[in-house]
């Protein structure tokens, strides 16, 4: 089941013109099935298991998929994109390949009734450590393990490779985040209370008493299990510290082959973790960035057959041996959203990358209705004095309707009406944008902290909008920044494209004085069509109708100034990708659709 952006025509070109399918295991096998095998733990926890094999005598090498959401849903729904929970992929498609599929419960979770979850605790690291080892030993594993899974069960594999268990030989962490502050609780150092408390309660907690009301009939009840409250835990820890180093992955001590996936519209959750990873590793790696922009396009990718074909190539090379011509391709592969095009690259950042400054000007740029309607140029400012100034909390925002920043009229969400923006002209030829972003700005409140909510926006022509509707704009990814967190960044892990805050020992600001943030964007692969325009919105509130999240920002009243004159030039820093490739680029670029 594909949604309405995932063209067959697309998927197909995720895989290579010379694709090699004859050097692909094929299917040759039928499935036997043991279920609830224990696996003991070094503490004596026994974790539940769903071994999955080929009925046929041998060794094999062995996929490992740790989950949180009860193993045993796989028999319950189908792996259909409205179903988050089952992020296993085809498990007999994998096994009737040569494939051993071993399928756990974490602790505390589904069918393993001791212990408690406590998401990626010290005990459930080394519970990783301690399950891909009891494989290993099986006599039906060849003695090579892999790790499958996509979100939570890719988050997960991070934290097994960072353990070293002797006989892991390979992951493919599909869609996984990495960083779980910066990633998703807290943005910028503003807490993100829509995605943790809606997961918890739906995805963990929930499936602790439905589906599978006979768990307990072979065991008293472990009263610890869905005790432990995430959301509490997020509440009160609100700077980076021991409890979230704790669940952040150590990149620099994974040592096996990674192959990681993202999905380019998963900003404010998995995008993240994706390129931070691929850009640390120092392991045989690959990367590929796909396409979707709706919440569910991704596991419609993943379960895709074309998917399902390059994630054998990379286990049949690892776990078998098999030359699968996998990793003499360019390492990186991104889909290119406006160009409808996946390419290849040498590496990420793309080498070729242009830093470009996309300078904000005051308006009118005739182009959008907002407080300001600003504009952008590539020219810096030459005024001396140029700002904007906006009070806040305006009476025609809607929080409570859902809507945060936005202003809703008749229904119609409205999201730049009661917002500062700032529009480019039309560009007048192609411009891709593909990489790290930064937004950096000059400003002042007249409070001691404030915060910095931005999106990147892909604006339509004004022939293509719908008359009385909004301006039509692609929100293309975010940034968000707290303002007392700009206190302590840290100069040693920050990157041109990347300012890197500690978020330890946040610091009110001196109201009035004008001082200058970076804001991290989180990347994107775009190109801005002729005749579009580059939009970026900045705001110091949420708007939960449209960006990813929902932020808890409590009462706000103040005023904050936005600067864009000689002296404080504030600017987007846009990867800008040369519209002209050199013939070798060209040679290993996939085919346009």
């Amino acid at each position: 089941m594909f949604s309405k952006t995932l063209a067959p025509e697309i998927m197909q070109t995720m895989l290579p013109r010379d694709f090699p399918a004859d050097r692909l295991s094929q299917p040759r096998y039928a499935m036997r099935v043991e279920k609830d095998v224990m696996i003991p733990m070094r503490d004596g926890v026994l974790i539940a298991a769903n071994i999955y094999r080929p009925d046929a005598p041998g060794v094999f090498p062995a996929l490992h998929a740790a989950d949180s959401y009860q193993k045993d849903m796989v028999d319950l729904v189908p792996t259909l994109p409205m179903f988050h929970c089952v992020e296993v992929n085809d498990i007999e498609w994998f096994v009737s390949r040569g494939y051993v599929f071993v399928h756990t419960d974490s602790r505390g979770t589904g069918h393993s009734l001791q212990g408690q979850w406590q998401f990626w605790s010290a005990e459930e690291q080394t519970d990783l450590y301690d399950m891909i080892e009891w494989i290993a030993d099986q006599d039906f594993c060849s003695g090579k393990v892999g790790m499958l899974g996509e979100s939570l069960l890719a988050w997960v594999q991070w934290f097994a490779a960072c353990q070293q268990p002797p006989h892991l030989t390979c992951i493919l962490p599909w869609d996984a985040g990495a960083d779980m502050y910066r990633d998703v609780a807290w943005h910028g150092g503003m807490m993100s209370v829509g995605f943790p408390t809606a997961w918890h309660m739906w995805e963990i907690r929930g499936h602790y008493r439905l589906g599978v009301p006979a768990r307990f009939d072979s065991a008293p009840e472990n009263p610890d299990m869905g005790r432990w409250d995430l959301v509490w835990n997020v509440m009160n820890h609100p700077t980076y510290d021991e409890f979230w180093k704790l669940r952040n992955p150590d990149f620099a001590r994974i040592k096996v082959p990674v192959f990681t996936v993202g999905a380019l519209h998963k900003v404010g959750l998995h995008l993240r973790g994706v390129v931070r990873a691929y850009e640390e590793l120092a392991t045989p790696k690959k990367m590929m960035l796909v396409h979707g922009d709706l919440d569910g396009d991704e596991m419609a990718i993943y379960n895709s057959p074309e998917m399902r074909l390059l994630m054998l190539r990379w286990y049949d090379h690892w776990l078998k041996g098999n030359d699968t011509g996998f990793m003499d391709e360019a390492p990186v592969t991104v889909f290119v959203r406006g160009a409808g095009v996946y390419r290849r690259e040498a590496d990420w950042p793309i080498p070729r990358t242009d830093y470009r400054r996309l300078y904000l000007h005051p308006g009118p740029s005739g182009a959008v209705e907002s407080l300001n309607d600003g504009t952008l140029s590539w020219e810096p400012p030459s005024a001396a004095a140029s700002s904007f100034t906006y009070s806040y909390p305006d009476p025609d925002w809607t929080h409570f309707s859902g809507g945060g920043t936005a202003a809703i009229d008749d229904g119609i969400v409205h999201a730049t009406r009661r917002i500062p923006t700032f529009v480019s002209a039309p560009l007048p030829e192609d411009l891709e944008v593909s990489g790290n972003i930064v937004l950096v700005l000059y400003a002042s409140s007249d409070q001691t902290n404030t915060d910095f909510f931005c999106r990147l926006v892909d604006q339509a022509p004004d022939g293509e909008q719908a008359p009385g509707m909004p301006p039509k704009g692609h929100i293309l990814t975010r940034g968000w920044l707290k303002a007392s967190h700009a206190a302590t960044k840290s100069e040693e892990l920050s990157k041109p494209y990347r300012p890197y805050y500690l978020h330890d020992r946040p610091r009110h600001i001196e109201p009035g004085r004008i001082q200058r943030f970076e804001i991290e964007v989180w990347p994107t692969c775009n190109v801005f069509k002729k005749g579009h325009r580059i939009r970026v919105d900045i705001a110091c509130g949420d708007s939960p109708a449209l960006d990813f999240g929902g932020h808890y920002y409590g009462v706000k009243v103040g005023s904050d100034t936005y600067y864009h004159e000689k002296d404080h030039p504030s600017h987007l820093v846009l990867p800008v990708i040369p519209a002209v490739l050199s013939d070798a680029v060209m040679s290993d670029t996939a085919t346009r659709v």
